[in-house]
């Protein structure tokens, strides 16, 4: 009976752990030998190499920071990137293929609910800001703009239980109020609240208080 609970035992933590890991499979016309790269900042946190056109990441999802930028470069020269896109770290399978067509920056990220949000977001956007190009009245620009506001709230809203809504959140901070992103902050996944990017806004609100 002991082995069978052992047994059990194992399984379950072996689905619990898999549970929490991402893998990232990538496909590119790039030569065997060459190599992607995992960044935060412009550190190299993971490197893949290129085998038959294809590269592959794995590792646990870090609760803190799940998101990386994915490229290709020469690290001689890291500010020179080929290749270069955000890619959210959550559980599951994402791909990465590349296009050079793709308003994405070459490289189209899919596969998890938190990447397949991104891009329909940031395709989105473009199309909003080649319309804002194109508008040459007042009344114009301000229907761009609005368009624009509509499309933030909304995939924040749709997003709060992955990290999608905490990085747009971040990255269009300015345009909220601390009482409006201390609301968003309120209806985010536990798990979303606990990443360094919300706790560090968090604190930031906190400190708009005190002051």
């Amino acid at each position: 009976m002991k082995g069978v609970i052992f047994a059990i035992a194992l399984l379950l933590c072996s689905c619990g752990s898999s549970g929490n890991r991402y893998i990232i499979e990538g496909s590119t016309s790039k030569s065997d030998g060459e190599y992607y790269y995992l960044f935060s900042g412009m550190d190299v946190v993971d490197s893949a190499v290129v085998t038959a056109g294809h590269y592959h990441f794995e590792g646990v999802v870090d609760s803190l920071i799940p998101i990386r930028n994915i490229g290709s470069t020469n690290l001689s020269d890291p500010y020179k990137m080929t290749r270069f896109t955000p890619v959210i770290l959550e559980s599951g399978t994402v791909t990465v293929i590349e296009d050079d067509n793709s308003p994405t920056g070459g490289l189209v990220v899919s596969g998890t609910k938190g990447n397949n949000a991104l891009r329909q977001f940031v395709i989105k956007g473009i199309e909003l800001q080649e319309r804002g190009k194109e508008a040459f009245s007042a009344e114009e620009r301000m229907a761009v703009n609005s368009a624009y506001d509509e499309l933030v709230d909304k995939t924040i809203r749709k997003n709060l239980n992955n990290f999608t809504s905490v990085y747009l959140l971040t990255l269009s901070g300015e345009r909220y109020t601390a009482e409006q992103k201390q609301r968003f902050i309120s209806r985010l996944s536990p798990a979303m609240q606990q990443t360094k990017a919300a706790v560090e806004l968090k604190r930031s609100l906190q400190t708009t208080k005190i002051d």
